[in-house]
């Protein structure tokens, strides 16, 4: 609540016949007093929306210009006239709001080829701070993908050069995968010896033995420290290689039409720098879930697939780390409980981080299988007889052990990078309108 009174005074002539009154204000809204105030005085007076607050003061024999310069004086704000009309403003708004001296504006255009106008737009806007002015604006045509800006000549400059960052083409990766089963000796015709290199300053010193690939004698020259002695049946020992991939296609066809190997699946996968990308194939195996108390059934899947998932990062040289996980789960043996049996899942996975230079395969294997193949072998109709079938058939036994080896070849696709088109306009504007 509050109380205003006015009362005509007759003013002297170092007044100018300046309307007079008495004002007394206890805790008065600020904008509507003001308001108020200069709607009885017949005055033109413009004020900044964000002033807000409450007054109290008591003044005798004063002038509508006197008051306005009072209360400008004790709420710390910028009073002004231009012609007949007054403006009361916050100091943070004078710069923007100075009619004393006109802003001189420049509004461009940025065509954006690469990045997303509204992605630029919430990147340069948000966060503490702006790279605008006090009245500079920032917007965005989606359509034409298109970034406009009205600001200081300065700010603009700021602005641009931001965007020529920002608006790049991102890098994309061609992921070639080729998974395959193999024997040992498949696999050292294509020039693999697992973990065995060229001595480089990255070598680390051997530890286990490398008896069961043949080597004896050999000292920094493994990658990996892991035990090649022996390997339990569908283990997983992780091992890298990195190979030639010129010739891996040719290759890997060749021994398939020989029965050397076994293509599973062969992926290709593009994706952009730094962004994941998956591939599975198999399929999903049910299983009834019971859960609280009232044992409430409920079904869920889990997967048997053989999967790819990678994530690259492409650096400064070009080569690529590449965020790895391969899994191959299948169906394993029936698993039998009280109410009858369910079906198992026998996983494998492989998950690494390697780094490759573009176009380099990189050979990742330890996947074990053994398998065991019987049979007999008889002369016809002699091999069946009771007494002599053993003389004429015999039993053989046929233990092989099989790998699985995945090959990863990542390319880095090139693209050409365009220049933003800028159009630039000069505009002379004002702060305040009149």
């Amino acid at each position: 609540m509050y109380f205003l009174c006015g009362v005509a005074y007759v003013g002297s002539s170092q007044a100018q016949d300046a309307e007079h009154f008495y004002l007394r204000l206890k805790q008065a809204p600020l904008v509507e007093m003001l308001q108020y105030l200069a709607l009885q005085q017949h005055q033109d007076l413009l004020i900044d929306d964000h002033l807000e607050g409450t007054l109290s003061l008591q003044m005798k024999k004063t002038t509508f210009e006197k008051c306005l310069q009072s209360i400008a004086r004790m709420k710390q704000l910028e009073l002004h006239q231009e012609g007949k009309s007054y403006y009361l403003t916050s100091p943070s708004g004078v710069a923007a709001n100075d009619t004393h001296h006109p802003t001189s504006l420049m509004t461009s255009s940025i065509k954006l080829h690469f990045a997303k106008a509204a992605e630029v737009v919430k990147s340069l806007t948000s966060g503490q701070g702006s790279l605008l002015s006090v009245g500079g604006s920032l917007s965005f045509d989606e359509r034409t993908n298109l970034l406009l800006i009205q600001d200081e000549p300065q700010s603009i400059q700021r602005i641009k050069a931001l965007v020529a960052e920002m608006d790049k083409p991102i890098e994309q990766i061609a992921i070639e995968a080729r998974i395959v089963t193999m024997t040992d000796e498949s696999l050292q015709e294509l020039g693999v010896r697992w973990g065995l290199f060229q001595a480089t300053e990255q070598a680390h010193t051997i530890a286990g033995s490398l008896a069961a690939n043949g080597f004896s004698n050999i000292e920094n020259q493994l990658n990996v420290n892991f035990s090649t002695n022996s390997t339990p049946v569908g283990s997983i020992a992780l091992q890298l290689a990195k190979i030639n991939g010129r010739l891996l296609d040719l290759e890997l066809t060749a021994l398939e039409r020989e029965k050397h190997i076994e293509i599973i699946a062969s992926p290709r996968l593009l994706t952009t720098n730094k962004k994941s990308a998956s591939i599975k194939q198999g399929t999903e195996i049910p299983y009834v879930m019971k859960r609280g108390k009232d044992k409430s059934e409920s079904v869920e899947f889990r997967e048997a697939v053989l999967g790819l998932d990678v994530t690259p990062h492409i650096s400064k040289d070009n080569s690529i780390l590449l965020d790895l996980l391969i899994t191959q789960n299948t169906l394993g043996a029936p698993v039998v409980y009280d109410k009858g049996e369910i079906v198992s899942i026998d996983k494998q996975e492989i998950n690494t981080q390697v780094v490759a230079q573009d176009g380099e395969t990189i050979v990742l294997g330890g996947v074990f299988h053994d398998t065991m193949t019987k049979g007999v072998n008889k002369v016809p109709l002699l091999g069946d007889l009771p007494l002599l079938k053993h003389v004429f058939s015999q039993k053989t036994e046929r233990h092989q052990k099989r790998e699985l080896v995945i090959f990863v070849t990542p390319h880095i696709i090139k693209s050409s990078q365009g220049s933003p088109e800028q159009k630039t306009t000069r505009v002379k504007k004002s702060a305040k309108s009149r």
